[in-house]
């Protein structure tokens, strides 16, 4: 009986070190995975939607009056709240 509950204890413990191993390989990969999109895509390369405030990227914004906006509906609501 001391046999068997020795290697339960040491099939647990196997498991758990598993498991802690695979959460540190995941989380290292999200932060690379931050840094590289944050790289691509800089903030001072985004416009603000004049009516609700979101920021996008020049690209997807709707202009119309000489101001951006992140959609044909806030365009024709036009600036402001």
């Amino acid at each position: 009986m001391g046999k068997l509950l020795f290697w339960v204890f040491v099939i647990v413990v196997a498991l758990l070190v598993a498991r802690i191993a695979a959460r540190s390989a995941v989380k290292g990969h999200r932060r690379q995975s931050r840094r590289v999109d944050a790289s691509r895509f800089p903030a001072d390369g985004m416009v603000r939607c004049a009516h609700c405030g979101i920021h996008l990227p020049p690209s997807e914004a709707v202009r119309r009056k000489g101001y951006n906006y992140c959609s044909l509906a806030h365009s024709l609501k036009g600036p402001g709240k």
